[in-house]
């Protein structure tokens, strides 16, 4: 397995920074550095106070932090776009982080909201979940679940060693193709922007090395 350089979680540390503690936290960078990466360029201040659920005090010092990394550049005086170091950042990130995207409510989530996030190769990294699902809760959301797939590829395995068949799990795995010692981390929360932030900090406990 190819370990994943320190630069993906040295990128997203907010605490070691000098001065006074941010408002923004290292779900919130990882948040809005996807959102550069996916949505149509250039992004604003406002969009990016939205979709991160930050106020505009909070919003100025994120975005100046991710311009200091030199990850971010201006588009005139319309918003921010990635820049090369940005996309190198990204390119590095999305051979772990594979897709986040929208779940389903079912047995496995514990709010109205849920997204769900496929890390690839990250099983060995999973104990009993409650680390991810803590770092969900840090977040604000509700909580976290945490699957494995197995050798298996009809079984998802839980913390725990507990067994999930596929079938059980169908509705949650369609958007995904997991391969053996992958991870599908469901975050839930109250509101869709609270789930979203829940199941990114719960990712960030996978992205050790």
């Amino acid at each position: 397995m190819e370990e994943i350089p320190l630069k993906l979680l040295s990128a997203l540390d907010v605490d070691s920074r000098p001065g006074p503690p941010t408002q923004f936290k290292s779900w919130h960078l990882l948040a809005a550095i996807l959102l550069y990466w996916k949505a149509e360029p250039p992004i604003g201040r406002y969009q990016l106070g939205n979709e991160l659920g930050l106020g505009g005090g909070s919003v100025r010092s994120l975005v100046k932090f991710l311009r200091k990394r030199d990850f971010i550049q201006p588009v005139r005086r319309r918003g921010h776009q990635l820049s090369s170091e940005g996309q190198k950042y990204i390119n590095e990130l999305s051979q772990v982080l594979i897709k986040i995207v929208k779940a389903p409510q079912s047995e496995f989530t514990v709010d109205q909201y849920n997204f769900g996030c496929h890390l690839r190769d990250r099983a060995h990294l999973v104990t009993d979940g409650v680390r991810q699902r803590d770092a969900a809760l840090r977040a604000g959301a509700s909580g976290a679940t945490t699957l494995v797939q197995g050798p298996d590829p009809e079984t998802l395995i839980m913390p725990v060693e507990h067994p999930v068949s596929r079938a059980e799990a169908i509705s949650l795995l369609e958007p995904y193709s997991l391969r053996e010692k992958d991870v599908l981390l469901i975050g839930s929360g109250p509101s869709w922007v609270i789930a979203r932030l829940g199941t990114l900090a719960a990712s960030i406990t996978l992205l050790d090395v």
